[in-house]
C-alpha cells in the first residue's frame, strides 16, 4: 500500500508542478499583451498630431454596370461562302543571256525615252454650201413689189380745168399685161374709182412707165403676164 501512497504523492507533485507552469507562462503572456495594447492605444495619436491634414476617406466609384452581350442575328437565308483560292502565278524562267547582251540591255534601259512630237490635229474646215436658189415664188412676189413702188412713184395727180373744179379722190384698180422683155402689151380699169378723170390718170401712169424684164426663174414657161396695181389718188393742197 506505501508505493501507492507514493505513487499518488507524486502525481500531486507532478500536477502541482504543471499548474505552477501554466499559471508562470498564463502571466508572461499577459505580460507581453499589456505593452502591445498601450502601444496600439498611442498610435493613432500619434498619427493624428503629426500628420497636418485630416486622413480622408477614399471613396470608390461605384461600379459600372455590365452591359448584356446581344446576341448575334443571323440572316436567315446565308449562302455558304466558298472560299476563293487565288492561282499562283507560275514563274516562268527566262534562259540566261550573255553577259554582253545583258550589258547592253541596261545601257539602252537607262537611256532616256524621247517622246515623238504629234502634231496638232488641225480642224476639217467644211465645205461651205451654197445658198439654195430662190424660189420662183419669192422672185415673182419681188418683182411685183418693185413695179407697184415704180407706179406709185410715177403717179401725178390729174391737172386741168374739170379736175381742179372737181377735186375727185378715190383709188384705181388698174389691169396690164408685161412681155418678159417688160414692155407693155395692153393695160384696162378692173375697179373704177368712180371718176373718169382719175381712171384716165391712172391708166396714162401705166402706160408712159417704162418696166424692167423680168428676172430669171420667174413665171417659167409664159410669155406674158397679167398685173394687177391699185393707185389712190388725193388732191393737192
Amino acid at each position: 500500500m506505501m508505493w501507492i501512497d507514493q505513487l499518488n504523492d507524486q502525481r500531486h507533485n507532478v500536477s502541482s508542478v504543471v499548474s505552477l507552469c501554466m499559471v508562470a507562462v498564463i502571466w508572461l503572456m499577459t505580460q507581453s499583451i499589456v505593452p502591445l495594447q498601450r502601444s496600439l492605444s498611442e498610435e493613432p495619436m500619434e498619427l493624428s498630431l503629426l500628420s497636418p491634414e485630416p486622413i480622408k476617406p477614399v471613396i470608390q466609384p461605384p461600379p459600372t454596370p455590365v452591359q448584356p452581350i446581344k446576341p448575334l442575328l443571323k440572316s436567315p437565308q446565308s449562302a455558304p461562302v466558298t472560299p476563293v483560292v487565288a492561282a499562283m502565278p507560275t514563274a516562268s524562267v527566262a534562259p540566261t543571256a550573255p553577259a554582253s547582251m545583258n550589258e547592253s540591255a541596261k545601257i539602252e534601259a537607262s537611256r532616256p525615252i524621247q517622246a515623238t512630237p504629234v502634231a496638232p490635229s488641225q480642224p476639217v474646215a467644211e465645205p461651205v454650201k451654197p445658198p439654195p436658189p430662190p424660189s420662183s415664188a419669192n422672185i415673182e412676189t419681188a418683182y411685183v413689189s418693185s413695179v407697184r413702188v415704180l407706179l406709185n412713184a410715177n403717179k401725178r395727180y390729174p391737172t386741168g380745168r374739170e379736175a381742179s373744179l372737181q377735186r375727185p379722190s378715190g383709188k384705181a384698180v388698174v389691169w396690164f399685161v408685161l412681155n418678159r422683155n417688160g414692155s407693155l402689151q395692153e393695160a384696162g380699169i378692173e375697179d373704177s374709182s368712180n371718176s373718169i378723170i382719175l381712171d384716165n390718170a391712172a391708166l396714162s401712169t401705166v402706160r408712159r412707165t417704162s418696166y424692167t424684164p423680168w428676172p430669171e426663174g420667174s413665171w417659167p414657161g409664159q410669155n406674158q403676164h397679167r398685173f394687177t396695181v391699185t393707185l389712190d389718188f388725193v388732191p393737192l393742197n
